[in-house]
């Protein structure tokens, strides 16, 4: 079967390669499938390449990967869906192809993402596994009714099977990542990236990830690990990696396993990782800066003691200081990101936090106003509870909670305290 995987993601925002695509690749069969990729991140001209593409290669089978439904960024909000629906129609309009579409941008709200993008399936979740399986399907004419994760259209209304999480990640072949440039990606400011282990156990209040990627971590053995930054090195020529697990220090023990194998293969290469304050100590930061750790980011979201425990972020305003005040001490460049506007959300919550930060020495920071709301959260119940949305908004489009304490004036006042250091921001910069 001729199988044509574009991934849509064109939000330069330190581009991040197309990992969960090069991973799903990856595990297909490339003796019995001719496969290409069509990865848009760079197109200066999308619809244009996506038609050469399916006019020289004649697709069978279009799988479509979408990541982002938008820049979470409520100051300048950019949203992605509308391009990404007018490619899938593109393709339906020069192909017969068969159209399944996946990624973490159609996890967030599959059915509303089904509805609004209309392919011929769709995959929630981890996609490695079930794509591989419906390919077998449909090129020998067997039913695929019963794979989980899948959505399709049927004469009653869409359908969508229960997602299954992979619990054996070192079962999975390697991303394919030799099917991207990974050179532009270096080039344009992006790291190479790769994951430890998927899940999360804890309970922010903002957050789906427990409910998209499972309440457990499901990880990676540590030699598995080090095996992929080896071949990163050595195949793509990377000289720095972001680990993009939710938190790379819990469990303790096993990241220290981890930086452990890293430190026996001699690498080159540095990365970066996101750690949790309460899970932090001297003995694993040497251990990662050992092993080339060299950026850590801290996603502590508030400096005040009672925004940590709205948001619920199972640490305290003392852990996040010490983790900080440790992070200088060992000369250990890190960077913070907040979230303004939770619900509670002052003047008195908002002057601690900014008294917090004066103190600190971050190399950046990086200020949000307002969290994007998701479906399947506690925030989003509180949203439902004070009629900022509706109980029934699938919450596809982007909608923002913002504390009605703070938002008349917040930008303004976040704005000068901005003003009063070169390395503080105000907009969302993830990716």
């Amino acid at each position: 079967m001729k199988l044509l995987f574009i991934s849509v993601n064109r939000f330069k925002a330190m581009p991040p390669m197309p990992l969960g695509l090069a991973s799903v690749i990856a595990q297909l069969d490339d003796r019995r499938h001719e496969i290409r990729v069509l990865d848009l991140m760079f197109s200066n001209h999308p619809e244009a390449d996506v038609k050469s593409a399916l006019s020289s290669f004649s697709p069978d089978l279009i799988g479509i990967s979408i990541r982002n439904v938008d820049n979470q960024c409520s100051l300048n909000m950019e949203y992605f869906l509308p391009e990404a629906k007018q490619l899938i129609q593109l393709c339906r309009s020069n192909s017969d192809a068969t159209v399944v579409i996946g990624g973490s941008a159609f996890t967030v709200s599959p059915i509303a993402a089904f509805e609004y993008l209309e392919p011929d399936f769709g995959i929630v979740g981890e996609g490695e596994l079930v794509f591989r399986e419906l390919v077998e399907r449909i090129e020998r004419n067997i039913d695929w009714s019963d794979l989980s994760g899948l959505v399709w259209r049927t004469p009653q209304g869409i359908t969508a099977n229960p997602p299954k999480l992979i619990e054996d990640l070192d079962s999975l072949r390697p991303p394919r990542r030799d099917l991207f440039d990974s050179q532009h990606y270096f080039e344009q400011g992006g790291m190479a990236n790769m994951v430890t282990k998927q899940g999360c156990p804890f309970r922010c209040l903002y957050c789906d990830g427990p409910q998209k990627m499972g309440p457990r971590w499901r990880m990676k053995s540590p030699e598995r690990v080090a095996d992929e930054l080896e071949s990163l090195e050595k195949d793509t020529g990377a000289t720095v990696v972001f680990f993009t697990d939710a938190i790379f220090n819990h469990p303790p023990g096993y990241a220290e396993e981890v930086c452990q194998a890293i430190s026996r293969r001699g690498l080159n290469l540095h990365w970066v990782a996101g750690l949790h304050p309460a899970f932090m100590n001297r003995k694993l930061i040497e251990l990662m800066r050992d092993s080339g750790c060299g950026v850590i980011s801290l996603g502590c979201e508030s400096g005040s003691e009672r925004m940590l425990k709205t948001l619920r972020k199972d640490f305290t305003r003392e852990q996040l200081q010490k983790a900080c005040e440790l992070l200088e001490e060992m000369q250990i460049s890190y960077v913070l990101s907040l979230l303004v506007g939770g619900p509670g959300e002052d003047r008195e919550t908002l002057e601690e936090t900014v008294d917090f930060l004066d103190k600190r020495a971050p190399l950046f920071l990086d200020m949000c106003i307002g969290i994007r709301l998701m479906p399947d959260t506690a925030l989003r119940e509180i949203a439902v509870q004070e009629s900022v949305i509706s109980a029934d908004d699938p919450l596809l489009e982007p909608k923002f909670y913002i504390s009605s304490h703070v938002k008349d004036w917040v930008a303004d006042y976040l704005k000068d305290a901005c003003s009063r250091h070169n390395n503080w921001t105000l907009g969302h910069l993830r990716s």
